[in-house]
């Protein structure tokens, strides 16, 4: 590592076990929790480790940030025992590859390596796309990348000859590598496209499509094997390679699974969280016309602009009427959606669906739980405690009143 960092000129900060940051900000982590609640989970802070945005708690906060968080600002900066960072050069800027360009690389992705490849991992086994209520024929819709990183790297190059011989002058912009710019994909000094990251898993990699208003795949997550998540790890990961030589990013795009322009407005949609959660409710639910983001605190312009002709039902995980920092991001879409409809004289209604038991919608429809649509007014009467305040001191603040 330290010769690495001697060729490319990186001026390290720390010494032992960089952790290497693009600067900006970066989520908290149960190596790296919240300063200001201890939580490992919503918050965030600036990579210099002057700022934090804390979603729970408001006292002492300078302000609400945009993403409906708390800015609390240090004045010392203490010194941590998780492990430290160096500060890297920008690396080569690449733009993100035209839509068209990423539709296809991904399409192709997902028809020579399909989740139905590795049928007994990703398919029937445990947390399997059948145990989700998906049908077998169904897992065609998904990708798989292989466990191993010289497989992805042979997957990769398929995919840019793949451009190579569909969009010959796009692949010439990077001398053939027509990958490059594709979210996930990047190149290394010798000239080798790979896609993911430079190490080996246990097992195969779900890859789940997030496509656009017309159905075009803009951007892929991935799920991780339960096998290959560390204790604290996420499951659910963007493919994306901002961090990696000549990679880019997917962005945090919503995924659709209808088409917008042949939905009449006045039409109902039901907002949730995840790709694979939305597909799985409309597989149970297949008149249920469903647009998902990757995370209630994500996305909410999108959001927004997608539904504006709709009614909207919004169907986040059941923690959205326990959790603080959760309704709390339930309550800034509310509040933006209101804001929203007023600025365009838009009379659609928006409400809140609840259920008893499971923690996702997807699991409710499964186990042919009963829903039900509570209006802002009514949602807002059945919170409790910490969740209440949080919610009521977030409204006063935006000077709305359901």
């Amino acid at each position: 590592m330290l010769t690495e960092i001697q060729q490319n000129k990186w001026r390290p900060i720390y010494a032992p076990r960089p952790t290497l940051v693009s600067g900006g900000f970066k989520r908290v982590s149960k190596k790296r929790p919240c300063r200001i609640c201890g939580k490992p989970t919503y918050c965030g802070f600036s990579t210099d480790e002057g700022t934090s945005i804390c979603m729970r708690i408001s006292a002492g906060a300078r302000g609400p940030s945009r993403n409906g968080g708390n800015i609390h600002v240090h004045t010392e900066i203490p010194i941590f025992t998780f492990p430290p960072t160096i500060t890297i050069p920008d690396r080569e800027s690449i733009p993100l590859a035209p839509l068209e360009i990423r539709d296809a690389v991904f399409q192709e992705l997902i028809r020579i390596s399909s989740a139905s490849n590795y049928r007994e991992e990703l398919v029937t086994g445990p947390g399997g796309l059948l145990s989700r209520g998906l049908l077998e024929e169904q897992a065609t819709r998904y990708g798989a990348l292989p466990p191993t990183k010289r497989d992805r790297s042979t997957l990769a190059g398929i995919l840019s000859s793949y451009v190579g011989n569909h969009f010959p002058n796009y692949a010439k912009l990077y001398s053939g590598a027509g990958v490059v710019g594709v979210p996930g994909f990047w190149q290394d000094p010798h000239a080798v496209v790979h896609i993911w990251k430079p190490r080996n898993y246990l097992m195969p990699i779900l890859v789940i499509p997030y496509k656009d208003a017309r159905g075009r795949i803009q951007a892929c997550q991935i799920r991780l094997h339960a096998r290959d998540i560390s204790l604290g790890g996420k499951k659910y990961l963007w493919l994306a390679s901002p961090l990696e030589r000549r990679g880019t990013s997917s962005g945090t795009p919503i995924h659709f699974t209808f088409t917008p322009e042949e939905l009449p407005a006045g039409e109902t949609v039901v907002i949730t969280e995840g790709a694979l959660k939305a597909d799985t409710l409309v597989s149970f639910r297949p008149k249920a016309r469903v647009i998902a983001t990757t995370g209630v605190s994500c996305s909410h312009d999108q959001i927004i602009e997608a539904a504006r002709p709709y009614n909207v039902l919004i169907a986040f995980d059941a923690d959205h009427r326990t959790n603080p920092a959760v309704c709390r991001q339930l309550a800034r879409l509310i509040v933006q959606r209101d804001k929203d409809s007023k600025e365009h004289r838009s009379s659609t209604a928006t409400k809140i669906i609840v259920w008893n038991g499971p923690k996702g919608i997807d699991d409710a429809v499964r186990a042919n739980i009963g829903l039900s649509a509570l209006t802002v007014s009514e949602w807002y009467a059945n919170l409790e405690n910490e969740a209440l305040e949080e919610v009521k001191k977030f409204w006063r603040e935006m000077n709305f009143k359901p």
